[in-house]
């Protein structure tokens, strides 16, 4: 089984340090009444 990717559909690093970014800075809360809220940190 090959489990890497073709080089044709790597990202550029350019993108990975986007996607990296949004993912340190984006949070979910859980309020008390069982409800999401979404929130970035900048």
């Amino acid at each position: 089984m090959n489990y890497f990717t073709p080089d044709v559909f790597r990202p550029s690093e350019k993108t990975l340090r986007l996607i990296k970014e949004f993912a340190h800075t984006y949070r979910v809360a859980r309020m008390a009444d069982n409800t999401c809220v979404s929130y970035c940190l900048n």
